[in-house]
């Protein structure tokens, strides 16, 4: 499921990548090695395309491109391996791989899926041989499954080892053997059922391994993850899209052979991962494990409407129970990418208010006293249009205001600006507030460029 509210705010961003089409290869490649002539490779490409193909790029993983060098069959020498779409129909992607013996470059294997779209491509091991797979995502759009194949490259042609519809899909080492899984969630929109299935090495061979029904109630999904649930086990995050924006996500774990939801809904008790807008998991503090964000509203602010309220993103780790614990908040704001990351001193004492300007609406940090109301200003950050900046930076400068310059790249100057003079605060509200002022050090530490979902 596409989350409207968030694609719009980021459509600037999202049109810079994707499933892009190019007439040649350079810049697209990702090689595991330097070897290889870079000329060659292109002008390779290039002659084996059919006529009136270009080159396209998948959508996931964001790494991933148009044309790839990789070992294939473990003979030491890598193949070439591209991806295109042909001028003629919008529901075929080929497959191309090349090989290059004694300086000459030939076709080895071909593969046409269909599909509008390159959802997803990877090579990893999956069968524990040492040698790479492929795998292939084909989509068709919006709100339908895709179709994931996987191939082997052997004594010169491809093998499908599975073919199987998906909703989302995750690769990674689930259960900690150091050997990569891969994980589909299927979601039936007609009948109203959903499943995970995880496929991994069993009898030397890309086998079903383990599954487990999921809501099947559910909007869509539409986000999977593998990674460190604890420091000592691995999960799968999927993340589900509820009602018209609200999501949840749910954890899943692989032990014994059978997976389980250590925090799946109690019926009558509340859902610990549900948020009303979509908040997807991720390793938000570098610490190698994930966390999953659920939307917390601000103090005071009770009387906005739903759309109105500047959500702030709190992000929790698993318990090794379950339950959940606190990690970090962050302020995120998809419409100007920003990413800024409340200072645990702050504690609870804070609240965030957007401005009522027109152009471009500056975010106040507030002291906030929830007893008294007492409210007094943090920081503000203000997004300024780059065209507009050198006025606005002589204006803080006459005003001797202290501010910190955090983005200037692009058409817009992102600018933090501390507030100047004492608040109207009584003796002991003034003295938490002091110590929850920010140092310019700090406020470049706690900002970062919001990392916009695909």
């Amino acid at each position: 499921m596409k989350k409207a509210w968030l694609y719009a705010a980021a459509i600037t961003y999202t049109l810079l990548s994707g499933c892009g089409l190019t007439d040649t290869p350079n810049e697209l490649m990702r090689a595991p090695s330097a070897d290889g002539d870079q000329q060659s490779i292109n002008q390779a490409v290039m002659q084996f395309l059919p006529p009136g193909s270009q080159l396209t790029v998948p959508l996931h993983p964001d790494e991933s491109s148009a044309v790839s060098l990789q070992d294939l069959n473990g003979d030491g020498s890598p193949e070439v391996t591209a991806f295109y779409k042909s001028e003629k129909t919008d529901y075929e992607i080929g497959v191309l791989i090349l090989s290059q013996k004694q300086g000459s470059w030939s076709k080895v294997a071909t593969y046409t899926g269909i599909g509008s779209e390159l959802d997803y491509v990877q090579f990893l091991d999956m069968t524990g041989d040492h040698i790479p797979e492929m795998l292939i995502g084909f989509g068709g759009g919006n709100d339908l499954n895709k179709e994931l194949s996987v191939f082997s490259l052997a004594e010169g042609s491809l093998k499908e080892l599975l073919k199987q519809t998906y909703s989302v899909l995750a690769v990674g080492d689930l259960t900690g053997d150091d050997q990569a899984e891969l994980a589909l969630v299927i979601h039936d929109h007609n009948n109203l059922t959903s499943q995970a299935q995880i496929y991994g090495v069993s009898h030397d061979k890309l086998d079903k391994i383990a599954e487990l029904a999921l809501d099947g109630g559910v909007n869509g999904y539409e986000q999977a993850l593998i990674g460190k649930a604890s420091e000592k086990q691995n999960g799968l995050f999927v993340e589900a899209g509820l009602g018209a924006h609200s999501a949840s996500t749910d954890l899943l774990l692989l032990e014994n052979g059978q997976l389980r939801n250590p925090l799946a809904k109690v019926e009558g008790q509340m859902d610990l991962t549900f948020k009303p807008y979509p908040l997807y998991s991720e390793d938000i503090n570098g610490d190698g494990i994930i966390e999953i964000g659920v939307s917390t509203q601000p103090k005071g602010t009770d009387d906005l409407p739903m759309a109105a309220i500047p959500w702030i993103s709190s992000y929790y780790r698993w318990d090794g129970a379950f339950g959940l614990t606190h990690v970090e908040d962050h302020y995120q704001n998809y419409g100007n990418a920003i990413d800024f990351r409340i200072p645990k001193k702050w504690g609870d004492r804070y609240t965030i208010e957007i401005g009522q300007e027109s152009d471009s609406p500056i975010i106040h940090l507030l002291y906030f006293d929830e007893e008294t109301k007492a409210k007094a200003e943090l920081l503000a950050l203000h997004t300024i249009p780059q065209k507009s900046w050198s006025q606005v930076e002589d204006q803080l400068k006459q005003k001797h205001a202290p501010y910190v310059l955090l983005k200037e790249e692009g058409k817009q100057v992102l600018v933090a600006i501390s507030p100047q003079g004492t608040p109207d605060l009584d003796s002991a509200s003034l003295q938490k507030y002091k110590a929850m002022l920010l140092t310019q050090d700090e406020i470049r530490q706690l900002y970062r460029p919001l990392r916009i979902p695909l």
